[in-house]
């Protein structure tokens, strides 16, 4: 039988960190920068994107 390839003897943090809902609930979004952003992602895709005409 084959031994595993990996370190068995991991040390575990014990201070992970866990998220709130009191840390979700009162974060204020910032929806302008969130429109941007999805508005630079789909220009970029647009220009980055080869058109049908282009191809033939």
């Amino acid at each position: 039988m084959e031994s595993p390839d990996h370190n068995t003897d991991l040390i575990l943090d014990k201070d992970i960190y866990t998220i709130n809902w009191s840390d979700i609930e009162n974060i204020e979004i910032d929806y302008d920068n969130y429109l941007n952003e999805i508005e630079n992602f789909f220009r970029e895709d647009f220009e980055n994107d080869i058109l049908e005409e282009d191809i033939f």
